[in-house]
């Protein structure tokens, strides 16, 4: 009996993890500099994961010390960057319906859009072409918010875009909360195992055929 209840205990946690909401927020404002981050929450646990300053600034000076490589790279990966092409357009005609399934349940079934909230202020300099553009980017603006609320799980929502007649400026602000459970996940990830599994087929068949 005592294996019993442990086994009908451990089965409850990992029920319970599996239900428990998980977050993911994007709060990033713009004014001058960027702020914000992007933070992953889970039960007690909140994670950033959006880089720091620092790690910023040592994603760029990599990327310039490895820019004399990259070009060296490049030559020899030309054949590489082909048989990647090959194997693009093969999956494409073989498994769109497949990709196009997981696609569709990642975003209208896995992850709830639980509140988006986006604002500007900006200004060209001249009346007449910030009123130009502030009416071209609600248009933009508005038209993905409908998409969105039509195909997916959206709560609540919110626009703000503002425009400064008499000055040129910039400032935006996102914030997007994302929530999904671990069930979720478990189900989009043996769904997209499926797809790796006939991705590696075919890919060994390209090799095959040279």
């Amino acid at each position: 009996m005592t294996a019993l209840y442990i086994t009908l205990i451990i089965l409850a946690v990992i029920m319970l993890l599996l239900i428990i909401p998980a977050d993911c927020v994007i709060d990033i404002s713009y004014n001058d500099k960027m702020d914000g981050g992007i933070f992953i929450k889970y039960a007690f646990v909140r994670l950033k994961i959006f880089p720091t300053e620092k790690e910023k600034e040592e994603i760029e000076e990599d990327v310039k010390e490895g820019e004399k490589d990259a070009k060296e790279d490049a030559r020899k990966g030309e054949k590489k960057i082909k048989d990647i092409l090959r194997l693009v357009k093969a999956v494409y005609e073989e498994l769109r319906h497949d990709i196009f399934d997981l696609i569709a349940h990642l975003f209208c079934k896995t992850i709830r859009i639980k509140e988006l909230n986006i604002s500007s202020r900006f200004g060209i300099g001249d009346p007449m072409y910030t009123g130009i553009a502030i009416g071209g980017a609600n248009t933009i603006v508005y038209n993905v918010i409908s998409t969105v609320d039509r195909h997916m799980q959206l709560d609540k929502w919110n626009v703000s875009l503002n425009a400064d007649f008499d000055n040129l400026c910039v400032s935006a602000g996102v914030y997007c909360k994302i929530r999904t459970r671990g069930i979720y996940i478990l189900k989009l990830g043996m769904m997209a195992a499926i797809l790796l599994l006939k991705i590696m087929k075919i890919s060994r068949r390209i090799k095959s055929n040279g």
